[in-house]
């Protein structure tokens, strides 16, 4: 269904969850959104699919705790406070 091979689509998605996974650590409430849009857009992957309910579910539990992280992340973090 994509214009590459499935090994060239995969090599993609790892530099996308490794440059999430850096965001996540840098900038958390920034990361962490990036993160929930990521999973949401597996989740609904998955549900059209109609076959993958379970991962579905396991993904969702990833999306509330990246939702989550996002929330306790002090707004703000990476500037300098006072300035």
């Amino acid at each position: 269904m994509v214009p590459v091979s499935a090994q060239t689509f995969m090599y993609i998605v790892g530099v996308v969850e490794i440059i999430a996974g850096i965001a996540v650590a840098v900038r958390p409430r920034f990361g962490s959104l990036l993160v929930a849009v990521w999973l949401l857009g597996i989740i609904i992957t998955l549900l059209v699919l109609g076959s993958f309910y379970d991962v579905a579910l396991r993904d969702f539990g990833l999306l509330v705790g990246a939702l989550a992280l996002n929330r306790l992340s002090p707004a703000g973090s990476w500037r300098r406070h006072g300035k």
